[in-house]
C-alpha cells in the first residue's frame, strides 16, 4: 500500500501468511506509485513516478530496498501517462510513458541500461483511448495496446513482429459500465 500524503509504503509479507512486513519511506505527495520488478529478481520494488520532474525514482528489492534508481523519462507538460511493464523482454521492468496528446508510447528499455528506446504511436486522443499494455501475444515482451470506450474495441501491437502488425478485439461496452482492467 502506498500513501500519498506521506510517501510511505506499507508491505505486508505473503511468505509470513501476511502476519509480518515492513514500512519504508519513499515518494513524496504527488508521485505515482509505479511498482514492478525493475530489477529481475522476480520480486516486485518500491518505485515511484514524479510527473513534476519526469523522473522515476525505484528502491531495488535485490539490495534489500537500499540501492536506488533514478531514470529521467517522461515530461509534465505532456501529461504523460506512467505505464511501467518488461517491453524488451530482459526480465526486468521498463520505465515507459504513454502521451495522450499524441498516442506515443516511449519506452526505456533496460536491457541497455535505459540508453536506447522503443517509441511506437499507438492510440488517439479523440477517441478517449486508455492505455492497457501486456504481453498479448506471448512473446516475452509487452505489447502497446489500447482500449477504446465508446467501441468496446481493444488494438493491440503485437511486438513479437517487431509491431509491424496489430489485432483489433471486440470485448467490452461502455454502456453496460464495463471497465477494462491492466495487469500490474
Amino acid at each position: 500500500m502506498f500513501r500519498p500524503s506521506t510517501g510511505q509504503w506499507f508491505v505486508s509479507y505473503s511468505s509470513s501468511g501476511y502476519a509480518s512486513g515492513f514500512a519504508i519511506e519513499w515518494g513524496v505527495s504527488g508521485d505515482v506509485p509505479v511498482p514492478a520488478d525493475y530489477d529481475g529478481d522476480g520480486r516486485t520494488d518500491i518505485a515511484v513516478y514524479r510527473p513534476s520532474t519526469g523522473q522515476w525514482f525505484i528502491k531495488r528489492s535485490d539490495s534489500g530496498f537500499t540501492a536506488v534508481i533514478v531514470v529521467q523519462w517522461g515530461v509534465q507538460a505532456q501529461n504523460d501517462v506512467p505505464l511501467p511493464a518488461d517491453y524488451d523482454g530482459d526480465g526486468k521492468a521498463d520505465p515507459a510513458v504513454y502521451r495522450p496528446g499524441s498516442g506515443f508510447w516511449l519506452v526505456a528499455k533496460s536491457s541497455t541500461n535505459f540508453a536506447t528506446a522503443i517509441a511506437v504511436q499507438w492510440g488517439v486522443q479523440a477517441q478517449s483511448d486508455a492505455p492497457m499494455p501486456a504481453d498479448f501475444d506471448g512473446d516475452g515482451r509487452a505489447d502497446p495496446a489500447i482500449y477504446r470506450p465508446g467501441t468496446g474495441q481493444w488494438f493491440i501491437l503485437r511486438s513479437e513482429l517487431t509491431y509491424s502488425t496489430f489485432g483489433v478485439v471486440p470485448w467490452g461496452n461502455q454502456a453496460l459500465g464495463d471497465v477494462p482492467v491492466r495487469e500490474k
